[in-house]
């Protein structure tokens, strides 16, 4: 009993194992698209915290981490990034570092840039069977009681992976596209499994309404394997407050609300269906800082830039 459970598990985790996405894009750029690195003309941290499904008792929670900078001799952006993956409290644990270059090419005086960009990844996929049950784990009288796990040892798949980005700018326009796992690497715990490729376009422009009023409209298209996922969102500043409203596949509903210093912005969001299956909620806590020279803190710059 117990064995066929974990072929199950496996072969689940192999066939059907997607990248984590995000609901506030504009706060995870390189997760978005590696080209984004050092778009900000500097340096710039930015970080989220997801937490799907949260009112369940074993919630699914990823963590966003990356760092970028614009190196001006080099016209290009570095950008070092790290994802944890956590799902039902470590029971299946995924670690992964990006390490990413864009190359910044500029034309027309400056108001049409191509940026190209590679991204090469390491990550370990960890599978914990001390959190895991069986079916010969269940007595009738006591329920679930302790042992008939411990012959599994914790499986563990480590891997390097490539990835591709392109971003055209011009002026407040961005339209991009991206292609993840170019390699398929394997990540299969108890069988053979490819990480399939993951395409990813986007398109955003930014309407500048007034000194302190920016609003940004964003379209993004994901798919990966045989998930498909778009959203629409629109994005608006006024002096220090960020205000977020988005729609996506299945009816899915997203708000968010933050506030932006000159140097750092935090924001908290909340995700939610309106019917069918996707009822479950969601909500992302994301903060970020920015480094920019004295006389450009207090521009208002385009929501791809901060």
């Amino acid at each position: 009993m117990k064995y066929i459970a974990v072929l199950c598990l496996g072969f689940c985790l192999t066939m059907y194992s997607q990248d984590p996405l995000f609901t506030n894009n504009l706060r995870s750029l390189v997760s978005l698209n590696p080209s984004f690195a050092g778009s900000n003309g500097l340096i710039r941290y930015q970080s989220i915290t997801r937490n799907q499904w949260y009112h369940l008792s074993q919630p699914y929670l990823t963590f966003y981490n990356s760092f970028d900078a614009y190196i001006k001799p080099l016209r290009g952006g570095f950008a070092l990034t790290y994802i944890r993956d956590d799902q039902l409290k470590g029971t299946l644990v995924t670690d992964r570092v990006d390490l990413t270059y864009a190359q910044h090419l500029s034309l027309l005086k400056g108001k049409l840039k191509i940026i190209p960009s590679i991204q090469i990844s390491g990550f370990q996929k960890k599978l914990d069977y001390s959190k895991l049950t069986f079916g010969d784990q269940i007595d009738p009288r006591r329920g679930f009681t302790q042992g008939g796990n411990e012959s599994f040892k914790n499986s563990v798949r480590r891997n390097i992976d490539l990835s591709s980005g392109l971003i055209v700018n011009y002026n407040h326009f961005y339209v991009g596209v991206s292609v993840f796992h170019i390699t398929q690497p394997e990540q299969g715990l108890q069988s053979t499994g490819k990480l399939p490729h993951r395409l990813s376009v986007f398109a955003s422009y930014n309407f500048r309404l007034g000194e302190h009023l920016l609003l940004n409209g964003l379209y993004r298209f994901e798919k990966q394997q045989n998930f498909f996922e778009n959203q629409f969102a629109v994005n608006l500043l006024y002096k220090h407050l960020i205000l977020n409203v988005g729609f996506g596949s299945n009816n899915l509903v997203s708000t968010s609300m933050g506030f932006r210093h000159n140097y750092f912005i935090i924001s908290g969001g909340y995700e939610f269906g309106l019917s069918g299956l996707n009822t479950a909620c969601t909500y992302e806590l994301s903060a970020s800082y920015t480094l920019r020279k004295k006389e450009n803190r207090k521009l208002i710059k385009d929501f791809e830039r901060w």
